[in-house]
């Protein structure tokens, strides 16, 4: 009898999990790309997430909160890649811009929150000031990287995903999408 229980408990939980999780993600959906049209998986997942008991779990479990695919504050990763280019302008090298050390990987992260609301801020100058301050002592670490013999130019990419309608389409392909750039030499 126990042990029906405990998997009765296991199975109910699992099934709220996975429901909440596909409510956030539609949920998180329809606000980023403002869909506003209603079908019957919409409205059915809406009525079975409403029902009080399961609503009161949520809430005081925090599942609702969950991030879905198209969260809002879900960082996207941004890719960072420079060349190199000797002083008669051939290039020397290009990278995808890495750190050393996974302490320092971890905390350049954090950029991308910078760079992210360099897209939802493209009119304030300050703020791009302040990018460009960013870009610069990237591009200075890396210059001093090699020793001061190349110029440096740097790129910062947002990956560009097909939309679900392309990807059903067939699209699979990532593009990147160029967000900045900048040269540097001393």
């Amino acid at each position: 009898m126990k042990k029906k229980l405990y998997f009765t408990i296991s199975l109910v939980l699992v099934f709220v999990v996975l429901l909440s999780s596909v409510k956030t993600t539609q949920d998180s959906y329809y606000k980023y790309y403002k869909k506003t049209d209603e079908n019957i998986f919409k409205s059915s997942l809406d009525n079975a997430y409403n029902y009080k008991p399961l609503r009161i779990f949520n809430t005081y479990t925090g599942f609702e909160t969950g991030y879905g695919f198209f969260g809002t504050n879900v960082s996207s990763e941004f890719v960072i890649s420079y060349e190199l280019f000797d002083n008669n302008q051939k290039q020397a090298g290009s990278q995808i811009f890495k750190l050393n050390s996974n302490e320092g990987s971890v905390r350049f992260m954090s950029l991308n929150r910078v760079f992210l609301d360099r897209l939802t801020k493209p009119e304030d100058e300050l703020f791009g000031k302040y990018v460009k301050i960013i870009m610069q002592e990237i591009s200075k670490f890396i210059y001093n990287k090699y020793d001061k013999k190349y110029s440096v130019n740097l790129k910062v990419y947002l990956y560009n995903f097909p939309s679900l309608k392309e990807y059903g389409k067939g699209k699979t392909n990532v593009e990147l999408f160029l967000l900045d750039e900048m040269n540097y030499k001393r």
